[in-house]
């Protein structure tokens, strides 16, 4: 099995909650060829993307970058303890990668958007990209993407499951769908390697922690309806969802955790989001 750890020194960090989490600094490579304006802008709206045959939900592909988007359903779900639940209502359809960003869908979108500097780690090209929240948001802005916010998030986590159906409802259903510390081993796997959810998608809980476009805060027990929450509007770190393969036992959609924009480690990464037209 391929590793991040010999691309990235290693150090510890104990992050909100407990998480132990090892980081990485920036690595040598070479740089990518300055973006080419033309084929930046080219395919930037998912109209002109490649609808992917099937039965299920929507399935579009950037040919940009290769990325292949899942539309997902706007819908309402309940957060939290059972002691301060709140409803969360997301009330727009949106899109979002069916894989976290890999390594070689990474090459493809540095290339088109100048962004060489950020350090890709030897190994398959279906190795989820270590990421930080700055690299990871500085490529949607070039390519016309974005992060999900945690409510969208957790709507495409969630994906309508209940009960023992539920990818988080025991630990043998976390091992089938999670690599997480249990079965990962030392380092994160290509993705699209354990079951997906309901929604279609992979890797939603464990590889890496997902990057989401709102500053941290707690997340507020509420009598009201949340509609289409933003999180702060301004703070001093992000907010990651879905644990990673160094994570201890993934407790459901509600796991999350919180680290400044610039870190970049190896059990951080993104899953992009995009627009509807």
């Amino acid at each position: 099995m391929t590793s991040f750890a010999p691309f990235w020194h290693a150090a510890t960090r104990t992050l909100a909650g407990g998480v132990v989490v090892l980081l990485g600094t920036a690595c040598g490579g070479p740089a990518a060829p300055a973006g080419d304006p033309a084929a930046l802008a080219a395919h930037r709206s998912p109209r002109t993307w490649e609808r992917l045959p099937g039965p299920g939900l929507e399935r579009w592909r950037d040919p940009r970058t290769g990325i292949v988007f899942v539309r997902i359903p706007a819908g309402s779900f309940v957060s939290g303890a059972a002691e301060a639940p709140r409803t969360v209502r997301i009330t727009k359809d949106f899109l979002l990668a069916e894989t976290e960003w890999t390594v070689e869908q990474w090459r493809r979108a540095a290339a088109l958007a100048g962004l060489g500097a950020v350090p890709v780690p030897e190994g398959p090209g279906t190795l989820p990209m270590p990421l930080s929240f700055v690299d990871a948001e500085a490529a949607c802005q070039k390519l016309g993407y974005r992060l999900p916010t945690e409510g969208e998030w957790e709507r495409a986590c969630r994906a309508d499951h209940s009960g023992a159906d539920a990818p988080w409802s025991s630990p043998a259903k976390v091992r089938e769908h999670a690599w997480y510390n249990a079965n990962a081993g030392d380092g994160a796997r290509p993705v699209a390697t354990r079951a997906p959810n309901g929604f279609g998608l992979y890797d939603v809980f464990g590889n890496l922690w997902e990057w989401c476009s709102d500053f941290h805060g707690p997340l507020l027990p509420s009598a009201e309806v949340v509609v289409d929450p933003q999180g702060p509007p301004q703070g001093q770190t992000h907010a990651l969802r879905g644990g990673s393969w160094f994570t201890g036992p993934i407790v459901g959609p509600e796991t999350r955790t919180t680290e400044f924009s610039v870190t970049r480690s190896a059990v951080y990464g993104a899953r992009p989001a995009c627009d509807l037209p």
